[in-house]
């Protein structure tokens, strides 16, 4: 169970402070609703201060544009009802398609915002279109309000800046890279906690790119050295696809080379040593020393024409020395982040989030139906709070709609408003009549938000109690132009936010009715389609940019699947072979003009029957499999000699051979006794 902390209370308290602050101003001003102002504090306050002035940032920038396109629409619309709601549920589902599609960038926040601040702002206006630009102005000052105040608190009083935590995180990331680094080069990285390793530095990893983004709003220090971070990220990848790569390889040496295994032990201990040399409490390894041994350990091209699993000891060899490289990046950048130094000035391209316009779609089309659905009850029935139920069918739609189970989720999202139903009646018509002045007010609301405030301020039960916030906040309908609102109109209020929220639910089960599978069924096919795109592209994607979007796309799968699972484990090993097979992809492409025309073309056929395996659109069956022709074009090229692009070349095509073997049931193959095929490659033609 969850443990509350000080930091916790801190945050309550701050942020109770900055809705009460939002609210008295807006009482003085003053404006219609002071409630939009101090509900506008609970939704974008996050304990840490980067975050909130991030998000500020662009909630404020999308209830502009929500505001602006809703005196549009009514200016336009307001005659004809029916094309206004249509338009109106046009618009929200459009916002939807972009917030989904941008994922958890701030900008998405933006887009969510625009989308459903139309509604907010646009379905009273339309009922009076005489008042639509006021009651636009009164919200946006509200909403604008209330943000500026929970930007204050987060700043001022107790910040807990998001720079702090990304210094964490590379600290933890660095400390475990280099803790795997030496358990793979020593064997000890079993599968299970192997994989537990894997998982928590491919997390961090990619969450040190949504801490920057954060970091940069609260941390001068953050701003300053923002290359050097990405700089690290990048050689953090880097260092990780070459230790998986180098872990799986030793397995497979071990398994059926023993003795070379055991021969190479000393080299490998020594390079652990030098990679963390308190590890075995001896002084670091001599550089130089260690480049020798390494290149006294390399086969020469004939050893590899007479005996494929030199191939294995060769491409070892050439990881091992690219791990000693990315190692000595990382301590060198890890150094000059903690020590201020000037950092090198090489552009870094930008962190490739992984897309998804499927589920983009389908969210923005469960928005509109949900909007239409709740519009179509409002205009049969004539209910006056029908309105409400439109407004907040698109809210809840646009909250949830990039969630891999929506509907369990704007299910729990109801129950909550059911409890903030009831909780909020006891306070407007048992306890607010009762109180006179700002000050009993704060007395009164206190004992509910302060509890209900450390609850928000954690991460796993934080979204789930936030509901309860928003709508407590929301039916107290603290206002400066009327009274507390009756039973009846209380009731009719409540009914419609339900009945808002119900047709989300409704649409979610009849749209969305796929969960965590289709997702990382969705991430998997994804994975795939973007290795039949590198087969074509000629050297000219970007190493980063691959790597990135994979290490993005595999880190979503991780947090979905569970290793004790012996499906899920296979799914989380081959999404890692696939990253390595990409990256052994884009060395071909890279190599390719270096070749002869001849090897060029049997490099061709292989990225071609590469390409039809991944789009899926080649034979089915045994035929299906690209290894025979792996096979034939290594064969080829050891039969050429020495050439330029040959040995690289051959080391990429064997290394895509081992994930691809290794991984049958991931790929849809063959299994190797099938094949005849070991865990490297398949028997050579020799020269």
């Amino acid at each position: 169970m969850t443990e509350l902390s000080w930091r916790d209370a801190v945050f309550s308290l701050k942020t109770f402070a900055a809705a009460m602050l939002a609210a008295y101003i807006a009482f003085m001003i003053p404006l219609p609703q002071p409630t939009w102002a101090m509900m506008t504090v609970y939704i974008v306050s996050q304990p840490l201060a980067g975050m909130v002035l991030s998000k500020s940032v662009f909630r404020v920038a999308g209830t502009m544009v929500g505001a602006a396109m809703s005196l549009v629409l009514v200016d336009l619309l307001s005659d004809t009802r029916e094309i206004f709601l249509l338009a109106l549920a046009l618009w929200i589902g459009g916002c939807t398609y972009v917030a989904v599609h941008l994922r958890d960038v701030p900008a998405a926040y933006g887009a969510m915002l625009s989308g459903y601040t139309a509604a907010i702002i646009g379905v009273p206006a339309a009922l009076a279109p005489l008042t639509a630009f006021d009651l636009a102005w009164a919200r946006c000052l509200e909403i604008t309000l209330g943000i500026g105040c929970a930007t204050l608190a987060s700043q001022i009083v107790f910040p807990r800046t998001v720079g702090n935590v990304l210094q964490a995180t590379i600290d933890a990331a660095w400390s475990d890279a280099r803790q795997w680094t030496v358990d793979v080069l020593r064997e000890q990285a079993d599968a299970a906690n192997g994989l537990t390793d894997r998982r928590k530095l491919v997390a961090d990893i990619v969450r040190l790119e949504t801490l920057r983004a954060h970091a940069v709003f609260d941390t001068p220090e953050v701003r300053a050295a923002e290359k050097a971070v990405r700089h690290l990220q990048a050689r953090l990848m880097m260092l990780m696809s070459v230790l998986v790569g180098v872990h799986d390889r030793l397995a497979i040496l071990s398994d059926e080379r023993p003795e070379t295994a055991a021969a190479l032990r000393p080299l490998l201990d020594r390079v652990a040593l030098q990679v963390m040399p308190a590890a075995g409490g001896v002084e670091a390894i001599d550089d130089a020393a260690l480049d020798r041994e390494i290149v006294g350990w390399l086969p020469p091209f004939s050893a590899l024409q007479q005996d494929h699993d030199q191939i294995l000891l060769y491409s070892i060899l050439l990881r091992l020395d690219d791990v000693r490289t990315r190692c000595r990046e990382v301590r060198q950048l890890y150094e000059q982040l903690l020590t201020g130094a000037p950092v090198e000035t090489a552009a870094v391209p930008p962190f490739a989030r992984y897309r998804d316009p499927m589920l983009a779609a389908a969210g923005a089309l469960v928005s509109t139906m949900a909007v239409l659905t709740a519009a179509l009850f409002w205009m049969a029935t004539g209910w006056p709070d029908g309105a409400q139920a439109m407004i907040f069918a698109g809210v809840i739609c646009s909250i949830l709609a990039s969630l891999d189970d929506p509907a369990t989720a704007a299910t729990g999202f109801l129950k909550m408003t059911v409890y903030s139903i009831g909780i909020a009646a006891v306070y407007v018509f048992v306890v607010l009549p009762r109180i006179d002045g700002f000050a009993a007010l704060v007395a009164v609301l206190l004992p509910f938000y302060l509890p209900l405030g450390m609850i928000l301020a954690l991460p796993r039960l934080g979204p789930m109690v936030l509901p309860l916030a928003i709508n407590t906040t929301a039916l107290l309908s603290l206002s400066n132009e009327r009274p507390f609102p009756d039973v009846t109109s209380y009731l009719n209020m409540s009914l419609g936010l339900i009945a808002g929220i119900a047709a989300g639910v409704l649409m979610f089960r009849l749209l969305r009715p796929l969960g965590v599978a289709w997702t990382v069924r969705r991430l998997i096919a994804d994975m795939m389609a973007d290795l039949a795109r590198i087969t074509t592209s000629s050297g000219s994607v970007p190493r980063f940019s691959f790597e990135s979007r994979m290490y993005d796309r595999i880190s979503a799968l991780f947090t979905r699947l569970n290793p004790a699972e012996p499906d899920h484990l296979e799914r989380m090993r081959g999404s890692l072979a696939v990253l390595r097979i990409g990256l052994n992809i884009l060395t071909l492409t890279a190599v390719r003009p270096l070749l002869a025309a001849d090897l060029a073309t049997a490099v061709d056929t292989v990225l071609a029957a590469l390409r039809r395996k991944f789009e899926g659109s080649g034979p089915r069956g045994e035929t299906d499999s690209p290894l025979p022709v792996i096979t034939g074009a290594i064969a080829n090229l050891l039969a050429t000699g020495p050439a330029p692009g040959v040995t690289q070349a051959v080391v990429a095509l064997s290394a895509i051979h081992t994930s691809l073997s290794r991984h049958p049931e991931f790929f849809a193959l063959p299994s190797a006794r099938d094949t005849g095929s070991s865990g490297t490659v398949a028997p050579l033609v020799t020269a």
